[in-house]
């Protein structure tokens, strides 16, 4: 990253000095022609001194790079900070984001299509399968961590996304969201993420599935959408309890522990 930084700087120095050269040049043919003491007309004052700048503009052989091309290579370490690493996972972390996001698929499809069936509540009446995806997740976390070769620079972008000062502007302070989008250039912070994303949705699928079983309560297009868009799915169970007068989440178990205490 750091040569290609460089290699960047010098096409824009390049291309700044071309354009001044070229503007130098349209000066210089423009400018009135001076006659001379012989009688010929020679360079005008004006282009002379346009001749002057543009020598100013290529600087000796054994003056070294200008001291902005100097200063933009001293800054690059600092500028290295603010990128993610955008190098591959080991094959391993693919391997495991390939687990986490197709095999709870599958029970995705019983919650959905199969509520009532004994195998779905076989499988899903326990915690295990979330708890397995859980260390599934746990596992690419762990081993980015440990293969990641530029970690400083990804907690330092991550940290900009919980910067406290933004929440003093909410409304026109946008960096978060700018910092969040370079990390998302990071193949292991996307496989962290994503694998994030799935356990708790899966997490939350469940809870709602059991939540109609116990209540009687159709929760199919609700675990539907927890698993396609997340918490519109727990939106959604909340107002199919509602409509159906069965009262929202955790109510009656909490009535009837309010019950059982009184008694």
């Amino acid at each position: 990253r750091r040569c290609c930084a460089v290699a960047l700087l010098c096409i824009v120095a390049a291309l700044a000095g071309g354009l001044a050269l070229a503007e130098c040049a349209f000066a210089a043919a423009r400018a009135p022609l001076a006659p001379t003491a012989t009688g010929t007309a020679g360079p005008a004052v004006g282009e002379q001194q346009v001749v002057r700048e543009v020598a100013s503009l290529v600087p000796p052989a054994d003056r070294g790079p200008p001291r902005g091309r100097r200063i933009a290579r001293s800054a690059l370490p600092e500028a290295s900070l603010l990128l993610a690493n955008t190098g591959p996972t080991p094959a391993v972390v693919s391997e495991a984001f390939n687990v986490i996001t197709f095999l709870p698929q599958y029970l995705w499809l019983l919650m959905v299509f199969a509520p009532g069936w004994s195998v779905t509540r076989k499988i899903m009446e326990p915690l295990w399968p979330v708890l397995l995806f859980s260390l599934v997740h746990l596992f690419i976390v762990f081993t980015v961590a440990s293969t990641n070769d530029d970690n400083l620079a990804d907690f330092t972008e991550l940290a900009k996304v919980f910067d406290p000062r933004v929440s003093l502007n909410l409304l026109n302070d946008f960096s978060p969201q700018a910092s969040m989008m370079t990390l998302m250039k990071s193949p292991g912070f996307v496989s962290e993420e994503w694998s994030h994303v799935l356990a708790w949705d899966l997490f939350v699928g469940r809870w709602i599935y059991l939540d109609g079983l116990r209540r009687g309560i159709f929760t199919s297009h609700s675990v539907l959408f927890c698993n396609l868009i997340g918490p519109p799915g727990l939106l959604l169970h909340a107002a199919t309890c509602l409509l159906t007068g069965k009262g929202l989440p955790g109510e009656e178990s909490t009535a009837a522990g309010d019950a059982s205490t009184t008694a």
